[in-house]
């Protein structure tokens, strides 16, 4: 045939979505569930219990409507009491306070008294999936590991701290953990308090009377969008969220995770990055309340490091901070790990931001905390004693449980 041929109807168009149509409406479907995300921001990174607390228990003293909470963890010392005094204050006063805590994650934390306290005092409690002993393993597979705060529709703070005296500052009687969260105060706040909300009816808590509110967009403020990974379909939106930015990576990609047993397609995709060109660094917890899944996340260290990847481990006090900053812009703050608990089964919420400040100042505190590690090379991790090799080969065994 000579000229422009004509194409054959029959013939299957490669670049056509009509060839895997499942497929192309999963994806489709899946965009459309993502959050967008929303301009007209302030956004402050709040760095440690110092910082976390105080803003805190100011937006909840400067609620006028109401103040929707959810914690992993609810413990009665005493940062819970000072929670708990700032949010009977404003029940008292006719503002409608909501609080939600794990059942599993306050486990030997929190005592009867507090939340019988809390009630009489005005505050809607909800505890989330009740442990029982009688089903042991749905008690502990599905939990809500969220840690948030919505006052008024217009300010919602997110990150890794639990209200208990371990995320509070030395200086107020705690621990001192290392952590970080993010105050936004924005239209994005609606994305968040949807999300609080959803769950809140979902599972059967009381009627809320107050309506959200909304708030309008700051002049030259940040994008921000707030995600979840709660129900069938949303359930893997974090994970893909971090996968996205780490396969699109240009320069640098900048992890702070204290529990770093990510599944083989988040490592795949960091190694491939490194071996493009991209400057990829983790700093990761050798100062950590679980034990095995530092142990877990060292059998991964040989492969990580053979890709050229440099892995950091925090000593001091210890770390719980979920954050990461790639190529200077794109923020990631919130509850979720990068471990299979968090990515696949437990209900979390982040933070992702992108123009603005933000991104300069996070790539600062990863430098300040890079600082205080000390660096695992390719050598020295190869020549760690057989004794180490057994416990990350044995605790490697039970890698899908973290």
């Amino acid at each position: 045939m000579t000229g422009l041929e004509t194409p054959n109807p029959l013939t299957p168009n490669p670049r056509a979505p009509s060839l895997r149509p499942r497929r192309f409406f999963r994806r489709r479907r899946r965009r459309q569930l993502e959050t967008p995300f929303v301009g007209g921001n302030r956004v402050s990174v709040l760095v440690d219990g110092s910082a976390f607390f105080p803003a805190l228990l100011e937006a909840i003293e400067n609620a006028k409507s109401y103040v929707l909470i959810e914690s992993y963890i609810l413990a009665s010392d005493e940062t819970g009491q000072r929670v708990a005094n700032a949010l009977t204050r404003k029940a008292a006063e006719g503002v409608e306070v909501a609080l939600s805590y794990d059942s599993f994650g306050s486990l030997g934390v929190l005592e009867d008294w507090f939340i019988e306290s809390l009630q009489a005092r005005g505050v809607l409690v909800f505890e989330f999936l009740p442990v029982s002993p009688f089903n042991v393993v749905a008690s502990i597979q599905r939990r809500n590991h969220r840690k948030s705060l919505i006052v008024d529709g217009q300010i919602g703070i997110v990150g890794g701290l639990n209200i208990s005296d371990d995320y509070a500052s030395v200086e107020d009687g705690g621990k001192g953990w290392r952590d970080t969260a993010v105050r936004v105060e924005g239209p994005a706040v609606a994305q968040l308090e949807a999300f609080f909300r959803h769950n809140w009816r979902a599972r059967g808590a009381r009627p809320l009377r107050s309506l959200p509110l909304g708030c309008s967009p700051r002049e030259g403020g940040v994008e921000v969008r707030f995600d979840t990974n709660e129900g069938r379909r949303d359930r893997a939106h974090v994970r893909r969220a971090y996968l996205a930015a780490i396969i699109g990576a240009q320069s640098t990609i900048r992890l702070t995770h204290a529990y770093f047993t990510p599944d083989a397609a988040i490592v795949r995709a960091l190694k491939r990055a490194a071996r493009r060109g991209v400057s990829v660094e983790l700093i990761t917890a050798r100062a950590t309340d679980v034990r095995a899944s530092w142990h877990v996340a060292r059998g991964l260290y040989g492969s990580l490091l053979s890709s050229g990847i440099r892995i950091h481990e925090w000593h001091e006090r210890v770390l719980h901070a979920k954050t990461a900053v790639v190529d200077g812009s794109w923020v990631a703050i919130g509850s979720a790990n990068l471990n299979r608990r968090s990515l696949r089964f437990d209900l979390e919420v982040n933070a992702f931001a992108r123009t603005g400040s933000i991104g300069p100042e996070m790539d600062a505190r990863f430098e300040a905390d890079r600082a205080r590690c000390e660096e695992v090379t390719l050598a020295a991790h190869r020549r760690r004693p057989r004794w180490v090799r057994f416990l990350e080969w044995f605790f490697g065994l039970l890698r899908p449980l973290f």
